[in-house]
């Protein structure tokens, strides 16, 4: 009843209109009528000019409110649970929010001059901070007994950020989000109407030059429902995404609505990709496109690509290899696996494959456009990748059973992966490139050997052969040794022989982080104790890799 209801009001008010316009009532040379409006409407979708517009702007809209609230959700996060980082930025944000917008728009012209980046730097200034402040009125309105509960229970600082702050700020956030995306739609347009080129704005403009009064009121209807659709999208994605806040509000009587099917769905195959173990791909493929701005040439939308790609093939890797680990025993009820979406009955061993067929499609259709636009060479990385994915764990002799596990690992998800993004940009692969992907390398490969060394007893019993099992377990400890070692070792004589600037020897802070994991490995052999190593080994690989890669960004500011 309450949809029919929201959908009467405008009716009416568009037959009112008509009637009015049709008795001579309103003056149709300002307000043409609106079966007049909505012939020009269906015109301008036939010609394409109208649809061809839209895009423009909602394309400005996206880039925008994407680089926007990325930032401003994480400095909110900041403000919200660090007293001194509110103390600093607070009185900015405060100050710099209540200024018009579009009052901005000389100095961005000035600065940036009348291009795309000017209309994206308006959306990014009209959204940030509104985002920000209310970000960070989330957090600091959540209950400090959450907090307290979770430091009592060892929780870190990270811990806190993305197990309380996030979570409890998250109907705030999406609030933010959801006036952000409809302020980003009103100042775009805005703009659009100042610097006339594409986009509904201009259209509006142009109609207005001529006085064309249907084509300037067609404009603004599709305005107005692409600010309805996105309002819409916000709600559901809120409704999806914070179930415990529609209880609340439910009645105390009624009973408690389960988890939405989306939302569960989406959480589902979130746990089954195994999404922590995504540092592996982003840190190399962020490391190449690093590397290759540090040698003067950088492209966004070729790096977002590779990256994307990257993730796809490495989650389609994780999931053929957690169908095949079943399949073939090596996975049981009682295995530590990361996963357990199988195990669990989350999802069948079916529905894992064609999960994994998809991933590694979507990946390779990407793979196939850095194919068209940057060289052979791709393809054949492309192709490797795939098939290294596929064959780690399918098949009679599979990489991961015959003792070749690390090997794969440290090749493909190292130097491949480095080169590989590296190439996208530049369309070369130099020495020293190579030479700085090995120490990203020997970490990755250090993950799996800390798995394996975790189920040395338990691949044994299934056939599955890893060096870990074939080593033996005082063997193996060295070679965990020899791995987590020789990345700062390696890392140490790549800048003594000058291929990385001294900036790059920020990954020593986690020097102490890398002798205690070693010192742990050397001294248990209890499976559950060896999978807090496995999770702390990944978390030295994402933090050496992102200090490396900061070390270079620090570089390339310094030449500036």
């Amino acid at each position: 009843m309450q949809r029919w209801l929201s959908w009467l009001s405008p009716l009416v008010l568009l037959a009112l209109w008509e009637v009015l316009a049709r008795a001579g009532l309103i003056d149709v040379r300002f307000f043409s009528m609106p079966s007049e409006v909505f012939a020009r409407l269906l015109a301008l979708i036939e010609d394409g000019s109208l649809l061809a517009n839209t895009a423009i702007t909602l394309r400005r809209v996206a880039v925008g409110f994407v680089l926007a609230t990325v930032p401003a959700v994480i400095l909110g996060v900041v403000m919200g649970v660090s007293s001194i980082a509110r103390a600093l930025f607070a009185p900015l944000v405060n100050a710099l929010y209540p200024v018009p917008k579009i009052a901005l728009v000389p100095m961005v012209v000035l600065l940036l001059g009348i291009s795309e980046a000017a209309k994206y730097a308006i959306v990014v200034i009209s959204v940030f901070f509104l985002v920000a402040i209310n970000t960070a009125a989330g957090v600091r309105n959540l209950d400090a007994r959450y907090f307290d509960i979770a430091r009592n229970n060892g929780a870190s600082r990270w811990d806190l950020i993305w197990t309380v702050a996030l979570p409890g700020a998250l109907p705030s956030i999406l609030t933010g989000v959801n006036l952000g995306l409809g302020f980003a739609l009103t100042v775009i347009v805005g703009t659009e109407l100042l610097l006339p080129r594409g986009g509904l704005g201009a259209m509006i403009w142009a109609a207005y030059q001529v006085y064309d009064i249907p084509t300037i009121l067609a404009a603004l209807i599709v305005v107005a429902l692409l600010g309805y659709g996105a309002s819409w999208l916000m709600d559901e994605l809120e409704r999806q995404l914070v179930p415990w806040k529609q209880e609340r509000q439910a009645q105390p009587s009624m009973p408690k609505p389960s988890e939405p099917r989306l939302r569960r769905l989406v959480r589902t195959w979130w746990m089954a990709t195994r999404p922590f173990s995504f540092t592996a791909s982003v840190v190399p493929v962020t490391l190449g496109a690093v590397l290759a701005g540090y040698h003067s040439q950088f492209n966004p939308w070729l790096f977002a690509l590779t990256l994307l790609g990257s993730v796809l093939i490495h989650a389609g890797t994780n999931l053929a290899n957690d169908y095949y680990d079943w399949k073939k025993g090596a996975d049981t009820p009682t295995s530590l696996g990361p996963s357990r979406v199988i195990q669990e009955g989350l999802l069948t061993p079916q529905q894992i494959f064609i999960g994994a067929l998809v991933c590694f499609g979507l990946g390779s259709l990407i793979g196939l456009y850095l194919v068209a636009t940057r060289g052979i060479f791709i393809l054949l990385i492309g192709i490797l990748s795939v098939l290294a994915g596929w064959f780690y764990t399918a098949g009679p002799k599979a990489f991961a059973y015959i003792g070749l596990g690390e090997v794969v690992v440290f090749i493909f998800m190292g130097p491949v992966m480095v080169i590989g993004s590296y190439y996208v940009q530049m369309q070369q692969a130099p020495l020293s490139v190579v030479l700085l992907s090995l120490p990203i390398g020997f970490l990755v490969a250090a993950i799996l050997h800390a798995n394996n060394m975790r189920d040395l007893e338990s691949d044994l019993a299934h056939n599955k052969r890893t060096l870990a099992n074939i080593l033996g377990r005082q063997a193996s400890r060295w070679e965990y040794l020899l791995l987590v070692g020789g990345s700062f070792v390696v890392l140490i004589i790549l800048v003594a022989l000058g291929y990385a600037p001294l900036l790059a020897l920020l990954p020593l802070l986690m020097l102490p982080v890398g002798i205690s994991l070693v010192r742990r490995a050397f001294y248990t052999d209890e499976p559950r104790k060896l999978n807090r190593v496995l999770r702390a080994t990944a978390g030295l690989h994402g933090a050496f890799g992102w200090l490396m890669i900061l070390g270079f960004v620090a570089a390339i500011v310094a030449r500036l």
